[in-house]
């Protein structure tokens, strides 16, 4: 996901339809949030990232709250999304461009992830809140569709994949504080992905 530079010459003035518009500044926010923590932010340096008046921010999202919040609605929406390898692909393969792609999503808008879910006291926002599990939601519905031939869409699935998602959610945090390196955080993704998929699933659903 490349950084977005602030708009110049043309840019600047240029007439947009408003869904562009407000995708033209979502995309300059993503990238200050992408560098750092979004208390650090406002709407002036949105407005100057996305080569808009600071007033037209405000027209679109109500203030620096609401841009963090459609980025952060982004941000899940495309965690899932990048998984695009599906059974089309051999599954030890599957598994691991699906695991890095996500990976990368992260990596690309760590303070916002660790804004929203890597600190446990953001989650005491009812909306933030909501969004993260929005996400978990979506990310469960992404991964029934790209291994669809091997698990299947039952509640045990979707219990053992939402729990899934907190267990990858502490260590792509152990990897973002320093705790742990990226190629660590990624093996071990990949590997217990693999053993949820293969092993645990088929267990549970057997015993049930």
């Amino acid at each position: 996901m490349p950084r977005p530079e602030p708009a110049t010459g043309p840019e600047r003035g240029r007439r947009l339809a408003p869904d562009a518009r407000r995708e033209q500044i979502i995309a300059a926010a993503r990238g200050l949030f992408s560098e750092r923590p979004y208390t650090s932010v406002n709407t002036a340096d949105v407005a100057q990232a996305a080569g808009v008046a600071r007033s037209l921010v405000h027209h679109y999202f109500g203030g620096i709250r609401g841009v963090f919040m459609a980025v952060v609605a982004q941000g899940g929406a495309a965690l899932a999304d990048v998984r695009t390898a599906g059974p089309e692909t051999p599954l030890e393969e599957r598994i691991a461009r699906n695991v890095a792609a996500g990976l990368d999503v992260v990596a690309e808008n760590r303070e916002t992830w660790l804004a929203v879910v890597g600190h446990g006291q953001a989650l005491a926002d009812a909306e933030v809140r909501a969004l993260a599990e929005a996400a978990t939601e979506r990310s469960v519905e992404r991964t029934l569709e790209v291994m669809a031939d091997v698990i299947d869409d039952s509640p045990e699935t979707r219990f053992a994949l939402r729990c899934f998602n907190a267990f990858a959610t502490e260590a792509t945090r152990e990897w973002l504080t320093g705790q742990t390196s990226r190629k660590r955080t990624e093996r071990l993704l990949t590997q217990a992905f693999r053993d949820l998929l293969l092993g645990t699933i088929p267990r549970l659903e057997n015993s049930g």
